[in-house]
């Protein structure tokens, strides 16, 4: 049998982890089977469940239902993390589902990866210690004794903004990843580009990015054919030895050759 804790506040929290070692974090459990043998959900926690609003950023506890988030509106979230957000199961997961159980599940990226990855979010852990800021680029595991408290996310609308879904509509498999293409002109020319790209593992390419910039507008039917042959090339380095299907591989290629075709 699994035992369940909740807490009322971030101190009680860290006081929980720290009278019940092996203590697992987890959000609304919605994804976690089996159930480890002793939790302490984010969920509902104050100090882990709000979202902030400023000027250039949203600053959303970990613990902060996707539904919630979706509350704030169409005109107040980013548009590609918006689209993830309705993409995300339905109404009644979105009410339970938080989104650090989202960023933090283990072993597969899902849904909100790649959008938060393309806005350059940043992620905070919590420890006993304090906290600890880590960009979403350079996140490779939980530090040691922390959790994941908060999300940094920059409000970012670029003149394109692209996010599909790959796989099953309503729940994730191996063949599961998430995909996000974001771009600004000025004077018709291409001045920035951000492809992103989640599931087995994650992809995105900055050196990559930055030799996109500078195109002029629109792009031609040779540009692309040359800015995929780089998409490509660079990709399948980065998937040397995942575990990523063809099919999947074939749909992030078709995904980032619309998104360039947007451009036209």
């Amino acid at each position: 049998m699994s035992l369940l804790f909740f807490a009322k506040d971030l101190q009680s929290f860290l006081q929980q982890l720290n009278k019940n070692p092996g203590t697992t974090v987890v959000g609304g459990c919605t994804l976690i089977e089996p159930l480890p043998e002793k939790m302490i959900s984010t969920y509902n926690n104050p100090d882990l469940s709000f979202i902030e609003r400023h000027e250039r950023h949203i600053d959303i506890g970990a613990g902060a239902n996707l539904a919630a988030i979706l509350e704030l509106g169409q005109n107040h979230l980013p548009p590609v993390l918006y689209e993830a957000l309705l993409s995300v199961a339905n109404p009644i997961v979105r009410n339970t589902a938080t989104i650090g159980g989202n960023l933090c599940a283990i072993d597969h990226k899902h849904t909100l990866y790649a959008p938060l990855l393309a806005l350059d979010s940043r992620l905070v852990f919590q420890s006993q210690n304090g906290e600890e800021n880590i960009a979403i680029q350079n996140f490779e595991r939980i530090p040691e004794k922390s959790f994941l408290s908060k999300i940094r996310i920059p409000f970012y609308a670029p003149e394109v903004s692209i996010f599909r879904r790959i796989g099953p509509e309503h729940s994730i498999n191996p063949q599961s990843a998430s995909f996000a293409f974001l771009a600004d002109t000025d004077n018709n020319t291409l001045t920035q580009v951000r492809i992103a790209f989640a599931g087995p593992f994650i992809f995105r390419d900055k050196n990559l990015e930055n030799t996109l910039t500078g195109y002029k507008l629109p792009l031609r039917l040779k540009d692309i054919d040359y800015i995929m042959e780089r998409i490509i090339e660079a990709f399948e380095i980065a998937a040397t030895d995942q575990m990523i299907s063809d099919g999947v591989t074939q749909q992030f290629f078709n995904l980032c050759r619309y998104s360039l075709e947007q451009l036209m």
